[in-house]
């Protein structure tokens, strides 16, 4: 009986530090979404503070925000990360566009069914000036006459979609001085949808 009560008490307290921890990231992911609420509403031009960011811890908290969804559609995700040094930059800008990216690139392989739905993450720095992050995934494609379009307030390809969350990704990417853009072989051949901002390195303690 003693063992058992032991062994019990041990149960319990593994429980309760599991459900410390899932609470803690789940308030994490509230406050997070509630910036990027923020962050959208005062779009008119407004600047929002720079702050050092690990560039692969926020790829990985866009991914635990969609974490559900890509569970349920069987999404397999090839994380691409280069070696990047901390950065200054917009976390919440950058959480809404990539967010917004992992959520369509989900979406685009939705009718899948025979192959895997694989999306893949990228990371670089182009010419030690810029910060590269893509997201490509192996889904529906983008049809020519539409990638021009893509990315205009309104425009969407989904019957219950409002054309709202591209445009405010490229919004968000001109605001940090930087450019979303897209690209696609066609219908039925994937998408990969790149941002691209100036990279500020953290300044030196003096």
């Amino acid at each position: 009986m003693v063992n058992y009560l032991n062994q019990l008490v041990d149960a319990i307290a593994q429980e309760q530090h599991d459900m410390a921890e899932e609470l803690a990231q789940l308030s994490k992911s509230v406050d997070h979404i509630k910036d990027i609420v923020s962050t959208q509403q005062s779009y008119a031009g407004a600047n929002s503070p720079m702050e050092p960011l690990n560039i692969s811890e926020l790829l990985e908290d866009a991914l635990r925000m969609n974490a559900g969804a890509l569970t349920r559609h069987q999404v397999v995700v090839v994380r691409d990360y280069s070696e990047v040094p901390s950065v200054m930059g917009d976390k919440h800008r950058l959480l809404l566009i990539l967010i917004n990216l992992i959520s369509n690139a989900k979406y685009a392989m939705s009718d899948l069914k025979k192959r895997p739905r694989e999306m893949t993450l990228s990371v670089r720095i182009i010419d030690e000036t810029t910060l590269q992050i893509s997201v490509k995934d192996d889904g529906e494609g983008i049809a020519a006459e539409n990638m021009t379009r893509i990315f205009a307030h309104g425009f969407t390809t989904r019957k219950e979609g409002h054309g709202f969350g591209l445009h405010s990704c490229a919004l968000a990417a001109i605001e940090m001085n930087g450019q979303l853009s897209a690209h696609s072989d066609g219908p039925g051949k994937g998408a990969r949808f790149t941002l691209q901002i100036p990279l500020t390195p953290v300044p030196l303690e003096e």
